[in-house]
């Protein structure tokens, strides 16, 4: 019910934090607004700037007025919402603790990862970049037809027919006659725009081969196109492996800290869950993300991922 509004709710209950109570020394000099009484400041208005990065440095005067048009425009719709009790409705009120959290969680975390902040070394950036062809040396765009089928027909019989077809077309026209229903689609897309898995497949390759992949709600058959080279030298690719290996090492300092702090905390399992043991991944249990329960759909489905695998490899 609330799901249009609970973002602006969040960002201003931020912003009246600062706002009201009593007049202080010096304190006028930061305000540049008043709404119904309500002070909007310098310093909100800077952080909205912040937000817009690059923009806010072109026409700076016209985009600045425009933040605070939008600042008074929230702050109206702020009151309002207060008039009328909403910062009081249950799903309000708790997406308002959850936005803490989740500002609160960034804020540690990223006081942990800048603990690092040592540029990897040239011999560390030169041994990513040789490992990794596929994404420089022998970048390639890849042109793919993506083919999605609705899983409504027995794996057993689609196994059999991916094996015998000898080419894309009898094998879509075998579906068509299923009354599978499918929905077709082409891709241009460049080596680092694609998924891991997907392009370590891919780059082995040759025109017109075709992989499959398994979701928990259908079957995406990839027919590749055509591609073609567009290389990335070491000294073009060095800024992106650089920040990439940095981002890394971050990574792996959160990772930790996450860990010793769990390690140092009494967690304990309460009603339903309490037959649970804890977890043993900490990474899961910060961020249960629908990746998550898209693994647990696709390992119980494993078998039946092996067998697109393995048929599609004879087109």
């Amino acid at each position: 019910m609330y799901s249009n509004i609970i973002l602006p709710v969040t960002l201003l209950a931020v912003l009246l934090s600062g706002c009201g109570g009593e007049d202080k020394p010096g304190k006028d000099s930061q305000v540049i607004a008043k709404v119904n009484g309500d002070e909007v400041t310098v310093h909100q208005l800077n952080y909205e700037l912040g937000l817009l990065g690059q923009a806010a440095t072109q026409n700076t005067e016209k985009v600045a007025r425009q933040a605070l048009e939008q600042l008074v425009n929230q702050q109206l719709i702020v009151q309002k919402a207060i008039t009328d009790k909403m910062d009081r409705d249950p799903q309000v009120m708790q997406a308002l603790e959850r936005a803490k959290h989740q500002v609160l969680v960034q804020a540690y975390m990223g006081k942990v990862a800048g603990r690092d902040s040592t540029p990897p070394r040239k011999q560390e950036v030169s041994d990513y970049y040789n490992k990794h062809p596929e994404l420089f040396a022998d970048r390639r765009i890849y042109q793919i037809r993506e083919v999605l089928l609705d899983k409504n027909i027995p794996a057993a019989e689609l196994q059999a027919q991916i094996k015998s077809s000898k080419t894309l077309e009898e094998l879509t026209g075998w579906l068509e006659a299923k009354k599978v229903r499918m929905k077709s689609d082409v891709l241009v897309k460049p080596a680092e725009q694609l998924p891991a898995e997907m392009l370590s497949r891919l780059y082995q390759m040759r025109q017109g081969q075709v992989m499959a992949f398994e979701a928990p709600n259908n079957i995406s058959l990839s027919i590749l196109m055509a591609m073609r080279n567009q290389p990335l030298s070491e000294a073009q690719a060095a800024p992106v492996i650089e920040n990439f290996l940095l981002n890394q090492r971050r990574g792996k300092l959160a990772d930790d800290e996450v860990k010793r702090l769990r390690s140092e905390a009494k967690i304990e399992w309460l009603g339903k869950f309490a037959a649970k043991e804890d977890s043993k991944d900490p990474s899961a249990a910060v961020n249960p993300g629908p990746e998550n329960a898209a693994k647990n759909a696709a390992d119980e489905k494993a078998n039946d991922a092996d067998f697109i695998k393995k048929g599609v490899s004879g087109l």
